[in-house]
């Protein structure tokens, strides 16, 4: 199991968004890490989700943090 956050964000993405921010700065991946850490703690709905899948909650708060990436 991954522990770097980057790593498991990363790994939550889609292979198109994957590459999207492999491609970023260090730094901005990690600050999408640490707001994909946030949205996952924060979100109640998909606190419900985690529960049930826990991959599919870190999947889609992982899309939403990088929708506006392009």
């Amino acid at each position: 199991m991954q522990t770097d956050p980057v790593s498991r964000f990363l790994h939550a993405l889609s292979p198109a968004h994957r590459d999207t921010v492999q491609r970023l700065p260090r730094e901005q991946q990690e600050r999408l890490a640490e707001q994909w850490e946030g949205y996952l703690s924060d979100d109640t709905d998909l606190l419900s989700l985690s529960e049930l899948d826990p991959a599919g909650a870190e999947a889609a708060a992982a899309e939403h943090v990088v929708k506006d990436l392009g």
